[in-house]
């Protein structure tokens, strides 16, 4: 005959051991985020024209420099906001015969481990993450073009982190990096890279007059700042197009930024604003090239 405290114990046994032989469920892994466009990084023939056309024409300043290990001036950061520049390397040796002079682009995440670890899974190459000379968490990717991309976290050791508050002034003909504009030679394989495994989000996209497909513009996932896509087709005897032939940044009135300019064009010797057009999404817009031949537009906030 079985006892009631062996049948208690051997029910109460059987109630509970599927669930006491189950571990505890782990978090699920808080995702990262892509928010802005951190910066647009090119070679430069001369610094002190480029610095020039930066800071006395464009009215940007510089918070920091980076030397070589070795000595040297490596880069100039031209501060545009608390989140984004734009980096000058002075080295004309790297710039590519057509003019190319794309060193990298900037995107900013909150997590650079877990975002890394998510594009991998997508499918989506990216170099191991390191800290950087200037303290930042980064890691870097490459589009289906080879244009390279360094992902950063902001430290609060960064040099970002550390200049938070300064070189911001009054002159700044800008204070929001919009896009940098990419030319690609397959429209689908970009949008696949950028949208499936970075997620970025299409925001409009324009055909030129004859009806092709000129422009789509990208956002990064959690901000509002990006990439515009151009599409070129392969000729034979056509050079290879510059990778960023020009970066967007964004002002309140375009006609104001135009007098502006020409003013300071007139003092400085610089060259004169574009005359103001209409873009492609229809917003008004004017244009300057920089000494090395890189487009800046000034492109009017939506209304």
């Amino acid at each position: 005959m079985i006892s009631r405290g062996y049948l208690v114990t051997a029910l109460f046994g059987l109630a509970v051991s599927p669930l006491s032989a189950q571990s505890p469920a782990a978090p699920a892994p808080t995702p990262a985020h892509i928010s802005a466009l951190y910066h647009v990084g090119y070679w430069v023939r001369d610094i002190e024209k480029s610095r020039a056309f930066y800071e006395t024409y464009l009215g940007f300043a510089e918070p920091y420099t980076l030397n070589y290990p070795a000595g040297g001036l490596q880069m100039v950061v031209i501060k545009v906001n608390e989140g984004q520049s734009i980096l000058l390397f002075p080295n004309p040796s790297k710039i590519l015969p057509n003019g190319d002079n794309l060193d990298h682009l900037g995107l900013v995440t909150d997590n650079a481990a877990a975002l890394h670890d998510q594009i991998a899974a997508k499918g989506a190459k990216a170099s191991a993450v390191h800290r950087a000379r200037v303290r930042d968490l980064i890691f870097g990717i490459r589009d289906p073009d080879g244009h390279p991309y360094e992902v950063t976290q902001f430290e609060m050791d960064g040099q970002l982190m550390k200049h938070q508050g300064q070189s911001l002034p009054a002159t700044r003909i800008s204070t929001r990096l919009r896009s940098a504009t990419i030319t690609v030679a397959d429209l689908g394989a970009s949008l696949r890279y950028y949208c499936d495994r970075l997620g970025f989000k299409e925001t409009w996209r324009m055909s030129s007059p004859d009806g092709a497909l000129d422009q789509v513009e990208l956002r990064v996932p959690d901000g509002t700042s990006g990439v515009v896509l151009k599409p070129y087709t392969p000729r034979t005897g056509d050079g290879t197009p510059r990778a960023v032939p020009e970066f967007c940044l964004e002002v309140p009135d375009v006609s104001k930024a135009v007098a502006i300019l020409q003013q300071r064009a007139a003092l400085g010797g610089f060259p004169l604003p574009n005359p103001i057009t209409t873009g492609l999404n229809g917003q008004r817009r004017t244009s300057c090239v920089d000494p090395d031949g890189t487009q800046v537009v000034l492109m009017e906030s939506a209304r």
